[in-house]
């Protein structure tokens, strides 16, 4: 760059931005180093170093600004294409990328695989990787784990330098699994205050609870977007005083402010992870508190319920990702919000265990599968307003449900032994505003339902055309937001017209399965079509429909994200060429499969054609074709997924066989392929 510019003035801004270090720093570099200048005020140094810097073709380099500042207030000319010159500047928020007026973004991504590797095995050095065969083996294995940021590459490699036995990496690997500061005694002071900035310049108290919330979830661990709001208000982080619709808005504004700070990473439009290295700070921060006290022992691989000895000041516990299959041990939990138990093995929880829980009000018991009751003692949680019952193994709901009449949310989704509920035990929960009960064994009651007056969201299964009618005649199917709807069975149908779903508001989650007959799902009415529908689906999956024929209808779906079909043995097209050729005048500017990040098709036996000709694809991450022999052309060109890291997984067989747009298509795709072993 030296070469391209008369002056090239390198300046640290750092945190606590004062104008005048940002001057002196620049007046070193362009010559201004006599005592006179240095007592000179802010607008004649401005004037001096404007007098130098407009004549120059410079480069402006500003590292680490942490908000907006006036660069005439110093004295920098702004660049022009006449004067050539450039101000480039560093920052962790976005916001301050656009307050800045800057031209181009470029986000700094975490080292690839290869460079992150490179570094670490630098800082290691080659004298203890050297000191027995299966040290530097393990050298990879914890490369990975420090997920290509630089900083914990750094700061992690340099002690195991001193780690010369295969015994001491594997402790540390697995301490490091857990938390890095409990096998890194110093990490904390090295690495968390320079990554705790970000965390210190969120806007206030409520955005930074809500950040140290989602160090409650496994070490890598999805986060479902709308889960995590739905705790957050739960557990009250979020204003309390308005509708449901207004606080779920500030929870993603929230999450957006995370994201942009680089605290979270949005993996789908649905989905955030929170790297481990972030995760691991969150814990450091959260040990440090006196208010918001945390025990986190998620995806630790624990059989067996921990001893709660000093659980009297926590707030939060999460036991989350485990193979715990008994809770037989009562918790004396005076202060605790939160309790997540999801993803064990639980199979029996005692009647007692929740007797001294008084302030719980979030409760997870998701992806439980072995757990077939409930304790009647969970009617001692007064306090509950959140309870997450969904893929777990209930054959029914205990009675005792009724008296939590603080409870505000309910899923059950995909409790598919759940058969029975006691009569009225849902309308007496008059406090409820989010049903969620899709995938549900059990049959949904529209009358108890229609009794549930604050009710605002809800997702339903339903199994019949008339139960089907019943709903759309239904108040609340018509005023709340109905966020996913499963059509399944419908036997004896061979036809099923889905147009009367097409206006539901904010309809997200669309899933047809199990309909052994049907051969056709269709829009009827040609003004639907026209007009746009389904605007609010991103979501559809299509699965054990043996005789359908085509998935044409999804071509009008104007922002689906993610496409499942799955065991369906006719299926020859996923969009008919000929169908939509009957609706040509609509075809002509669209914009199909747009918005679409992830195709997944499976067992699919006479699928040969996915469109009828090759699509940009323009945020498609990846593509998942299994057991669909027939399938040999994609609707890809050197064009699609463009600027995307597409990864597209299937048997390699079948990838040796795919035919291609043109010849330059396959070296455009050469390292998308992930082989999946049958």
């Amino acid at each position: 760059m030296s070469n391209d510019f008369d002056q090239v003035i390198w300046v640290v801004v750092s945190q606590d931005l004062q104008i005048e270090k940002v001057q002196d720093e620049i007046g070193k570099t362009i010559g201004f180093l006599d005592e006179a200048w240095k007592h000179k005020r802010i607008d004649e140094k401005a004037a001096d170093i404007f007098n130098i810097l407009c004549k120059k073709k410079f480069a402006l380099l500003l590292d680490n600004i942490w908000k907006w500042f006036d660069l005439t207030r110093i004295g920098v000319p702004l660049p022009t294409q006449r004067n050539g010159s450039k101000i480039i500047f560093t920052t962790r928020l976005i916001d301050v990328c656009f307050q800045m007026e800057a031209h181009k973004k470029i986000k700094v991504e975490c080292l690839q695989q290869a460079e992150a590797l490179k570094l670490f095995l630098d800082k290691v050095g080659a004298e203890t990787l050297d000191r027995h065969p299966h040290i530097r083996k393990l050298a990879e294995t914890m490369a990975d784990e420090c997920g290509g940021l630089p900083l914990a590459l750094i700061t992690i490699g340099r002690p195991m330098s001193s780690k010369r036995t295969p015994g001491e990496w594997k402790y540390a690997m697995k301490a490091l699994r857990q938390s890095a500061a409990s096998v890194f005694p110093g990490i904390g002071k090295k690495m968390f205050p320079q990554l705790k900035f970000s965390y210190d310049c969120l806007p206030d108290e409520k955005v930074r609870s809500c950040f140290l919330y989602c160090c409650l979830f496994p070490s890598g661990f999805p986060i479902r977007k709308s889960e995590l709001i739905h705790c957050w208000i739960g557990e009250g982080l979020l204003d309390q005083h308005t509708d449901l619709s207004s606080v779920r808005n500030q929870g993603e504004y929230i999450l957006g402010s995370l994201i942009d700070a680089c605290l979270l990473e949005d993996i789908r439009s649905d989905i955030v992870k929170m790297h481990d290295v972030i995760r691991d700070m969150a814990l450091w921060i959260a040990s440090e508190s006196e208010m918001d006290k945390f025990c986190v022992k998620a995806g630790m691989h624990l059989k067996e319920q921990p001893v709660a000895e000093t659980w009297e000041d926590v707030r939060r516990v999460s036991l989350m990702g485990n193979q715990i299959e008994s809770l037989t041990q009562i918790s004396v939990c005076p202060n605790l919000r939160t309790l997540f138990l999801g993803k064990n093995e639980l199979k029996v929880i005692i009647n007692d265990f929740f007797n001294f829980m008084p302030k719980l009000k979030v409760l997870n018991l998701s992806f439980n599968i072995n757990l077939e009751e409930l304790p009647v003692g969970i009617a001692q949680l007064v306090s509950l307003e959140h309870l997450d019952l969904s893929y777990t193994g209930l054959k029914t709901l205990p009675v005792e449900l009724k008296v939590l009449e603080n409870l505000k949310y309910l899923n059950i989704e995909h409790t598919l032994d759940l058969k029975t509920i006691p009569p009225q035990l849902i309308s007496n929960l008059s406090k409820l505003k989010v049903l969620k009960m899709v995938g549900s064994g059990y049959e949904w009651l529209v009358e108890e339902v229609e009794r549930l007056a604050y009710l605002n969201v809800l997702t339903i299964s339903i199994e019949s055309l008339s139960l089907l009618e019943r709903a759309m005649k239904s108040y609340k199917f018509q005023t709340c937001n109905v966020e996913a709807v499963i059509l399944k069975l419908f036997k004896g149908s061979r036809s099923l017209s889905i147009s009367a779903l097409a206006d539901i508001q904010p309809l997200d989650v669309l899933v047809v399965y199990d309909c052994e007959d049907l051969e056709e799902v269709k829009i009827e009415h040609e003004e639907i079509v026209s007009a746009g529908c389904f605007r609010s689906v991103t979501f559809v999956k299509l699965a054990r429909c043996p005789k359908l024929k085509d998935a044409t209808w999804i071509f009008f779906v104007p922002h689906l994200v993610k496409l499942a079909i799955h065991e369906c043995q006719d299926l020859e097209e996923v969009i008919s060429e000929d169908k939509l050729d009957e609706v040509d005048e609509l075809t002509e500017n669209s914009n199909v499969f747009s918005e679409l990040e992830a195709l997944d098709l499976q067992k699919l036996p006479k699928l040969k054609k996915i469109y009828r000709h090759a699509l940009p694809f323009p945020k498609l991450k990846e593509g998942i074709i299994k057991e669909c022999p027939q399938l040999r052309k994609l609707p890809l060109n050197t064009e699609s997924g463009k600027g995307q890291k597409i990864v597209i997984q299937g048997e390699e067989e079948w990838w040796e066989n795919v035919e291609w747009e043109d010849e330059s298509t396959p070296n455009h795709f050469l390292h998308s392929f992930r082989p999946i072993y049958l």
